[in-house]
């Protein structure tokens, strides 16, 4: 029952945009091939966190995979070649979502990154050389989506 009340708490846009991996109605372009958003890997050291972001991203139409680390993180982008996007905590023991960010930059430049943070403030992130994109917790859905697809 609290799911389906942050579910909609969460979202402005109401039912989910289809089931994921379903196909697009249209052939994408090559131009929108490279923005074409389908896997994106959660990591949160909180599970029921994590679980519950990757339950709201999976009903608005995208393949999740759940990491519970950054070093955890790490292993599954080198497994699975698909994932397009990582959308991050940045308050994690042993690896930060800001050292996990580095390092996807690094190791993995076409892969989209979002941090979500309850204590780090935008402004420590912005005088990084390359900024992230970064969202306050709590957040709602539909900005991690407009990040994700920005």
């Amino acid at each position: 029952m609290v799911a389906m009340w942050n579910t909609s708490w969460c979202s402005k846009s109401g039912a989910p945009r289809g089931p994921a991996g379903s196909p697009s109605p249209e052939p994408a372009s090559d131009k929108d091939a490279h923005a074409l958003l389908r896997k994106v890997l959660v990591v949160d050291d909180e599970p029921d966190l994590a679980d519950f972001a990757a339950a709201l991203l999976d009903a608005h139409g995208l393949s999740v995979v759940v990491a519970h680390s950054g070093h955890e993180a790490m292993q599954r982008l080198q497994e699975d070649d698909e994932i397009d996007a990582v959308f991050s905590d940045v308050m994690m023991p042993g690896m930060t979502g800001v050292q996990l960010a580095d390092a996807v930059r690094e190791m993995y430049p076409r892969v989209k990154i979002v941090l979500a943070s309850g204590y780090a403030l935008p402004e420590l992130l912005s005088g990084r050389e390359r900024p992230y994109l970064f969202a306050a917790k709590p957040y709602r859905i539909d900005t991690i989506i407009r990040l994700l697809h920005s």
